[in-house]
């Protein structure tokens, strides 16, 4: 994520080329996060990235970071313009979520719901060419890697994004969750 070292894409290219990195997983872009920018703007920032020999290779998107009985058709359609961002960037990969779950109710719960989201989702970004990777994440169903586990083996082609800080802080033993 070259937005932790600037929050301006010039200034994320001046610290890609000074740590001599060459590709990016880009997630924010001059203040906003990728899935908001539009079209034009994602060209911009492709044409910067050309000229700077640089090259993004997985969306850090937000998606499947809302309430599960939020709009998801709305979250769908963010989905597919960010999708639509992907295609423009060259960008193979996006990084996805699974969902917050009501913190009054058990996770378990919705597992269903949860999975059949996931997999739509999953089946949208393949039909745009990006590969879905989905990330454990404090608060949502994918919290834990035993869930986790559970929505990778109903969904196997969807890939993982193993943060084991996020493991740690729902108390889960690291090692073990790899």
């Amino acid at each position: 994520f070259a937005d932790e070292a600037s929050p301006d894409i010039d200034g994320q290219i001046v610290a890609m080329k000074r740590n001599e990195l060459q590709g990016v997983e880009i997630r924010g872009v001059d203040g906003q996060n990728i899935s908001d920018i539009s079209l034009e703007k994602a060209k911009e920032v492709k044409e910067k990235f050309d000229k700077a020999g640089l090259i993004v290779w997985s969306i850090g998107s937000p998606i499947g970071k809302i309430d599960i009985d939020g709009d998801i058709s709305a979250h769908f359609e963010k989905l597919r313009h960010t999708l639509e961002i992907a295609n423009i960037l060259g960008a193979k990969n996006i990084r996805l979520f699974s969902f917050y779950i009501p913190n009054d109710k058990n996770p378990d719960d919705y597992t269903d719901k949860v999975v059949e989201l996931v997999k739509r989702m999953t089946e949208i970004c393949k039909s745009y060419g990006v590969n879905a990777c989905h990330e454990n994440e404090k608060g949502i169903y994918g919290d834990t890697a035993e869930r986790c586990l559970d929505i990778h083996k109903n969904i196997p082609e969807l890939s993982a994004v193993f943060d084991p800080a996020n493991f740690v802080q729902c108390g889960e033993d690291t090692l073990k969750a790899w």
